[in-house]
């Protein structure tokens, strides 16, 4: 059983498979490429180096589904707008995982599948970092906060996801090889960095007015410090690639890094949610204006639109150096 488990049975080497599709320190559990679409969907109930990649995102689906039911027993969707944006919010977590999903059964086909479900994903990853944003300005954000910056804060967090989303499908496509992970990821840890710094614009007061002795924030800002952490070790997880990378071919099947950061995907997502469901038992969301979870309803909905359009734009018409040249 350990021995079909760590050398699955109907996978090949990395030897086997265009350098472009290899991750690194990760050297067997790979499928035949250039197979059917039925090969890569009955794959998810068998033994590679995506399985556990696949189910821990399935699974983060419904833990999603379950605390959506459970906290409606609790209010009503219908009736409560202040609750329409965390129920943005949850969407939103299901539609990128469910892409993430997705993209890990079906991306060995081939290259051209695979660059592209990659870049569906991250236009996955960006509805959930502008749903993110949304909970911060409308949950997070004190009072005062909020009357200063709420117009200019949408407007700008609205450009910022879809401006960031096209940079990081280029950079994928700019710096797709094995070779440049480091590179590529670096970049992406920048900008996601620089991101959460402009989300951070919304809480930032609040530990200011802590510091300087107001423990009334005390509670909130002990949530978002688990958020900061959760998130902080999914970044490292996704971008460093331990420990695989140190011990090539001995975290194939379990135990990579993408693994990891899937788990701390979930469980930052988890603690967002407990962090809103806070603020709302607490008031400290009810100076919100009532009209905007209808705006974020349709904002959400158009950035959502135009990231699919742009992944089949970037896709036809940007110069892919990389996909085609092996080396």
């Amino acid at each position: 059983m350990v021995s079909m488990l760590w050398n699955p049975a109907n996978t090949i080497r990395s030897s086997k498979i265009p350098a472009l599709m290899q991750d690194p320190g990760i050297i067997i559990g790979y499928r035949q490429i250039n197979q059917t679409w039925s090969y890569y969907a009955r794959s998810m109930f068998k033994i590679h180096n995506e399985t556990f990649n696949i189910w821990t995102h399935l699974i983060a689906i419904f833990i999603h589904l379950s605390m959506i039911y459970q906290y409606a027993e609790k209010c009503n969707y219908y009736r409560d707008q202040q609750s329409w944006t965390l129920l943005i919010f949850s969407v939103c977590c299901i539609y990128s995982t469910t892409i993430s999903v997705i993209a890990h059964i079906f991306h060995s086909k081939n290259i051209d599948v695979h660059f592209s479900l990659f870049l569906l994903d991250y236009a996955g990853a960006y509805m959930y970092g502008y749903a993110s944003g949304l909970i911060a300005i409308y949950y997070f954000s004190d009072e005062y906060t909020y009357s200063m910056i709420v117009n200019v804060y949408l407007i700008s967090h609205w450009i910022f996801s879809l401006c960031g989303f096209v940079l990081l499908c280029i950079i994928k496509l700019t710096f797709g090889h094995k070779e440049q992970q480091w590179r590529r990821k670096g970049l992406l840890a920048l900008f996601f960095t620089l991101h959460g710094i402009l989300l951070s614009a919304t809480v930032a007061r609040k530990y200011w007015l802590l510091l300087n002795g107001n423990q009334q924030y005390l509670a909130p800002i002990t949530n978002y410090n688990w958020i900061y952490l959760s998130f902080f070790l999914e970044g490292a997880s996704y971008g460093c690639h331990l420990p695989e990378v140190f011990f090539p071919g001995k975290f194939d099947i379990v135990g990579q890094s993408h693994q990891i950061f899937h788990i701390f995907a979930t469980l930052t997502q988890i603690l967002q949610i407990r962090a809103v469901r806070f603020e709302i038992s607490k008031g400290n969301s009810s100076y919100g204006h009532q009209s905007l979870p209808s705006l974020f309803i349709l904002s959400t909905i158009s950035l959502g639109v135009i990231t699919f359009i742009c992944v089949f734009i970037i896709r036809i018409y940007y110069p892919v150096r990389n996909i085609k040249k092996e080396k």
